[in-house]
């Protein structure tokens, strides 16, 4: 039976879903995908798949609509008009459209998932993570002199949406690299939401000088300017020559108090970890690293193990970022978000506790379990 093309009106309204520019021509985007709908039809008649699940026409539109923006996006009108009369790349685009439509939801390569979006891990942090990123969207950002408390808590609960994504889709290993990542930032945003404006400056400071120390060349009087700075603030301190990079990098950490300034290392597990009170996950920040350096722990993972991991260490960063998410964004909104913020507080984040406790009971019983595991393999 013929996969039927749908109304043009329909088919309009997925193009406004899709948010076509206005220089796209919407005669040939359907032209192209009546023509992808044929080519699959014609496949199913050949027996070369089953279809086991209607046409998804936003996915395959989707895909017709983002080869017809790459070929002509660069495109002046006469050329474009050269373009959509050629048939024999209209039939091409159509094919390509289908195959990769196929590709995507029929013979898509899946990896074996420990766990997916619908359980309560995940779905319950990812509505958490959602509302606070809806919120954190409402403040002015994007403006490091003033937002970047904000944007440190965008990063961080993007990164947060990152990790969860990875580990729907059966990436353990990359979402626990990821974790890493998000460990720094939580770091950072903490110690700086800690200080505030105080240290926020040196750390501007040290953005300007990071910035100049990468893309010096651009404007050698500048650079040289900002070195000069840099190499008098790092006598004050001491500090070599091949310390650069990292008084570059750590130096604003000279801002706190917690460590005296000559005991003071400049570097993230001694400085900036320790300062913000979370020297604890050393051992798990080195796990991680391990990955991100492509060692055998990375070829040869347990799937369960890295979830569990990953899933644990990232409840407890979520924890302390909405702890500060909290305390900003309660003391600056009206009365009805506040209100709002707090009722679904109420309902998700002692399931949040309950559920970050369950997996860590996991974790210890599939540690004991492995630990069993490997006493019969050495006997």
């Amino acid at each position: 039976m013929k996969i039927k093309t749908m109304e043009r009106k329909t088919f309009e309204y997925i193009l406004d879903i899709l948010k076509t520019p206005t220089y796209v021509n919407r005669d040939y985007i359907f032209e192209t995908y009546s023509l992808a709908l044929d080519t699959i039809d014609e496949l199913i008649k050949q027996e070369t798949f089953k279809l086991v699940q209607p046409i998804n026409p936003l996915y395959l539109a989707g895909y017709v609509l983002g080869e017809y923006i790459y070929s002509v996006q660069a495109k002046n009108p006469s050329e474009r008009e050269k373009f959509e009369k050629n048939e024999e790349i209209k039939m091409k685009m159509a094919s390509v459209s289908a195959d990769k439509y196929l590709s995507s939801d029929y013979f898509d390569y899946k990896e074996q998932k420990v766990v997916n979006k619908f359980m309560p891990p995940m779905s319950s942090l990812n509505l958490y993570l959602n509302f606070m990123l809806n919120m954190l969207h409402t403040y002015p950002k994007n403006d490091p002199s003033s937002t970047l408390i904000v944007d440190l808590l965008i990063k961080s609960v993007s990164i947060s949406r990152c990790i969860i994504e990875l580990l729907e889709n059966g990436h353990e290993t990359e979402a626990m690299a990821t974790w890493r990542t998000l460990h720094e930032c939580e770091c950072t945003l903490i110690v700086l939401s800690r200080y505030k404006e105080s240290l926020i400056e040196r750390y501007l400071k040290h953005m300007r000088y990071g910035i100049a120390f990468r893309l010096g060349k651009n404007d050698r009087e500048r650079t040289e300017e900002i070195f000069e700075e840099i190499k008098s603030e790092m006598k004050e301190h001491n500090l070599k020559s091949k310390d650069t990079k990292k008084y570059i990098e750590y130096g604003w950490l000279y801002g706190t108090d917690e460590i005296p300034a000559e005991e003071l290392k400049l570097n993230f597990r001694d400085g900036l970890k320790t300062i913000a009170g979370l020297h604890s996950y050393s051992s798990i920040y080195e796990q991680s690293s391990e990955i991100v350096h492509s060692t055998p722990m990375l070829i040869y993972s347990d799937k369960t193990y890295y979830y569990l991991l990953t899933i644990i260490n990232t409840y407890e960063s979520f924890f302390r970022i909405e702890k500060i998410f909290g305390e900003m964004f309660c003391a600056s909104i009206s009365p009805s978000l506040l209100e709002q913020y707090e009722e679904m507080r109420k309902v998700y984040f002692s399931q949040l506790i309950t559920i970050h406790h369950n997996e860590v009971m996991s974790f210890r019983t599939f540690k004991e379990s492995l630990a069993k595991r490997l006493d019969n393999y050495k006997k």
